[in-house]
């Protein structure tokens, strides 16, 4: 007998996440425009680079927990590479000057125990107050209900106010994480 392979169970390849690959989501902020909301793709390494150079250095500090200035292509590339049977980013475009550029986006990335999400999301500043985090919070957990999963968790910093309020507006459960004082970890049922 050969080697027993480790076997994730398959994922459900749902109609929302088939909208998006069309490209025919679009999200509108509360200023009225609507962004399109797109799966990321490899072609978006350097949108992706650009727009986490467009963060403050505390927004960076609160995405990544760490002090990262800036992305390497090496970097940009793996976060533009989603295992699509596990995990799905979508990137918001912009428009006006920013037309094409990506403002931000909303990632899920599957646990080993198939039921289980890490949910994260970024903005870059231009697009910070619209309400397009809860937006695209929301419709990456739709997905994420799609591909079978059931609890949906995240890191925050402690410090990170508008994150928190982010959570608490998505009814997620916010407690200390017992790991490290400067973080909490907010997590929901799907």
């Amino acid at each position: 007998m050969g080697q027993a392979a480790s076997i994730s169970p398959k994922r459900n390849f749902s109609a929302l996440r088939e909208k998006l690959i069309r490209r025919t989501v679009t999200i509108a902020g509360k200023n009225g425009h609507p962004h399109l909301a797109r799966p990321i793709d490899l072609s978006a390494a350097g949108k992706l680079m650009r727009c986490y150079d467009a963060m403050t250095d505390r927004g960076k500090w609160f995405r990544m927990l760490h002090h990262m200035p800036h992305l390497s292509e090496q970097m940009a590339r793996e976060f533009c590479s989603p295992d699509p049977e596990k995990d799905l980013c979508i990137v918001l475009e912009g428009d006006g000057p920013l037309e094409g550029e990506i403002l931000g986006g909303a990632r899920i990335t599957g646990s080993a125990d198939g039921k289980s999400a890490e949910y994260s999301v970024t903005l870059r500043p231009e697009a910070e107050g619209l309400g397009l985090a809860h937006k695209a919070l929301e419709l990456v957990f739709e997905v994420a209900r799609e591909m079978g999963y059931t609890h949906i968790w995240g890191a925050i910093h402690a410090e990170n106010g508008p994150m928190l309020q982010l959570a608490e507006s998505l009814d997620l459960n916010l407690r200390r994480d017992p790991n490290d004082a400067a973080l909490m970890v907010s997590e929901g049922e799907l």
